[in-house]
C-alpha cells in the first residue's frame, strides 16, 4: 500500500462504536484514531485501551491508520498507540526539538519490543502555536525518524495562542502558514495544507465546501487535506487527484520535450503554451502522483471487497 497517498484524513473517536465500526466503508485514504480533543479527560484512559482493536476495523477499507495522542500525556499514550498496523503518530502543539526527541525515544523502544521495523512509524508534529512555529526548522530536523509536516500551523489552539476568531474571511494564519511551509520544503518534506479556503459558518459538515477546499489545494499542488465529517471524504478524494486532463497533457508534454531534446532543443511551444524542463518535472510530478493515487485506489477496492466478503449475512 502506497501510504503517501492521504488525499484526505479523517478523525474517528475509538470510544464511539458507531464511528469505528463504520469509517472503513467511508473510502477515506486515512483514519486517524484521536485520544484528544474528540475524547473527554473522564474517557482517555478507556480510549487507550480501544486503539488497537480499532487499528483493524477501521483499516479494514483499505485506509492508512494515524494516532493522534495528548502532548501532556506522551508516556501514558505511546505505549497504547504504537502497535504493527500503525502509519503515524501525532504529537500535537509540538514546540521543541526535546519534544520530538522524548516521542522518537519511547516510539523506537516500543517498535523494538513489538516487532515493528524501528524508525518505520513516522512522526507528525503538529503545529498549534507560534512558539511552534518559530521554532518549526529545529523541529523538522530534531531526529532520525520520517518527519511529515502540519503546513496549516493553524486551526483552533493556533486561534487561542494568538487571541483571534477562527472563523474569519481573511487568513489570519498567513505568516505561520507560510513559515513552516517553507522549512518543510527546504527540508523535502511533503507538507499538508496551507491555502486559506474561508469557511465563516464554522460547518465542517458540507460537501460543497469540501470540493471548494479541494479545488484551491489542487491548484496549490497540495495533495492532503483533513476532514471532520464523512461529507468531505469523496470531494476531496476526487478533488485532490489528478485529472484525466491533467494526465493527458503531462503525456504530451513529456513526449514534446523528449522531441525537443532529440532535435538540440530546450524550449518549445504545445498548443500555445511553452513546454521546458521546468514544465516537463511538472508533469513526470503528475504522472507519478496519479500512478501513486491508482495504486492507493485500487488496493482500496481490494481490501473494500474481501471486508464486504468477510461481513455476516
Amino acid at each position: 500500500m502506497n501510504n503517501r497517498v492521504a488525499r484526505v484524513s479523517m478523525f474517528v473517536t475509538p470510544t464511539n462504536p458507531r464511528f469505528i465500526d463504520k469509517a472503513w466503508t467511508r473510502g477515506g485514504d486515512v483514519y486517524i484514531l484521536d485520544i484528544e480533543d474528540s475524547i473527554a479527560p473522564a474517557e482517555k484512559e478507556r480510549c487507550r485501551t480501544l486503539i488497537r482493536e480499532s487499528i483493524q476495523k477501521a483499516n479494514k477499507g483499505g485506509a492508512s491508520i494515524y494516532v493522534r495522542i495528548n502532548k501532556p500525556f506522551v508516556d501514558a499514550d505511546l505505549p497504547y498507540a504504537v502497535w504493527p498496523g500503525v502509519d503515524r503518530i501525532m504529537l500535537p502543539k509540538t514546540e521543541s526539538a526535546d519534544d520530538l526527541r522524548h516521542a522518537h525515544d519511547i516510539i523506537s523502544r516500543l517498535e523494538k519490543e513489538r516487532g515493528i521495523p524501528v524508525g518505520s512509524i513516522e512522526l507528525y508534529p503538529m503545529i498549534e502555536s507560534t512558539l511552534g512555529a518559530v521554532n518549526i526548522h529545529d523541529l523538522l530536523t530534531a531526529v532520525p525518524r520520517k518527519l511529515s509536516s502540519m503546513g496549516g500551523a493553524g486551526g483552533y489552539d493556533m486561534a487561542m495562542n494568538l487571541g483571534i476568531e477562527m472563523f474569519a474571511s481573511f487568513d489570519q494564519y498567513a505568516w505561520p502558514v507560510a513559515y513552516v511551509a517553507l522549512a518543510a520544503m527546504a527540508l523535502d518534506i511533503e507538507a499538508t495544507g496551507g491555502v486559506f479556503v474561508p469557511n465563516t459558518s464554522g460547518r465542517v459538515d458540507q460537501g460543497d465546501q469540501a470540493a471548494t477546499q479541494a479545488a484551491a489545494l489542487h491548484a496549490a499542488g497540495v495533495h492532503h487535506s483533513g476532514a471532520l465529517h464523512p461529507n468531505f471524504i469523496q470531494p476531496l478524494v476526487q478533488g485532490l487527484s489528478a485529472t484525466t486532463d491533467e494526465i493527458s497533457w503531462a503525456n504530451k508534454v513529456i513526449a514534446e520535450f523528449d522531441r525537443l531534446t532529440d532535435a538540440g532543443e530546450s524550449i518549445g511551444m504545445l498548443d500555445g503554451k511553452v513546454v521546458d524542463k521546468y514544465e516537463y518535472d511538472r508533469a513526470l510530478r503528475t504522472l507519478e502522483w496519479a500512478a501513486a493515487c491508482a495504486a492507493k485506489d485500487a488496493y482500496k477496492a481490494r481490501a473494500m471487497h474481501r471486508a464486504k466478503q468477510e461481513q455476516p449475512a
